[in-house]
């Protein structure tokens, strides 16, 4: 009987955990330099769209801020998020698409966060940022369509500041090529990390077919 036992609690054991993996499946990336912090996306299998996205302590799994609530209604597609840490482990940007998978519009935004020596706090980018200028070829860009843009974040430099490339993405039907065009720009914090925008670069475009 003992053995029997056993063995009945063990399979429900294992049907429990495949359950629960099937479920929901995890996902950990972007450590924190120091290895305290990391990313954790956890996505249903049967709403992929509705995910969580949270920054946690790797060690106790803890909850320290969470990025993105599986409970908010609208569809969020966690696979093009990206955290960029600064060397010291006390400053990231969060960078993420910001509309729902299958827009015909990408919109890319970006969340920053200063430790605060018990958590991370929130700070929002300046809304009127950096946007590129396409060149279009003479004769050309008369007839465009917008299809994505937005801000991604790069890297920390040493001064503090954070690095920043902002994006357009346009068709034009004069020639049916696509056009992106990307400028970098950097961002500073002052000692209440209100943000602003410096460093402001030239555009670079490329022509697709």
């Amino acid at each position: 009987m003992k053995v029997r036992l056993v063995s009945s609690i063990a399979i429900v054991c294992c049907v429990g955990y495949s359950w629960q993996w099937l479920a929901a499946q995890e996902e950990t990336k972007y450590p924190s330099p120091d290895g305290r912090f990391a990313l954790r996306i956890t996505q249903p299998t049967d709403d992929e769209y509705h995910p969580s996205v949270e920054l946690i302590e790797k060690e106790s799994g803890k909850v320290i801020l969470m990025l993105h609530d599986r409970s908010e209604p609208d569809l969020f597609d966690p696979s093009e998020c990206v955290l960029v840490w600064s060397a010291d482990s006390k400053r990231l940007a969060y960078g993420f698409r910001a509309n729902p998978p299958g827009a015909r519009l990408e919109e890319r935004s970006a969340l920053i966060c200063f430790w605060n020596d018990s958590g991370f706090d929130k700070v929002f980018l300046p809304e009127n940022l950096p946007s590129p200028r396409i060149k279009y070829p003479k004769g050309q860009g008369g007839n465009v369509k917008p299809y994505g843009g937005g801000v991604t974040p790069l890297r920390w430099l040493k001064s503090g500041d954070l690095e920043l490339a902002s994006e357009e993405m346009m068709f034009s039907r004069d020639d049916n090529k696509s056009y992106t065009g990307t400028l970098h720009f950097a961002i500073s914090f002052d000692a209440q990390h209100k943000p602003s925008v410096k460093n402001v670069g030239k555009t670079t475009t490329e022509a697709s077919d």
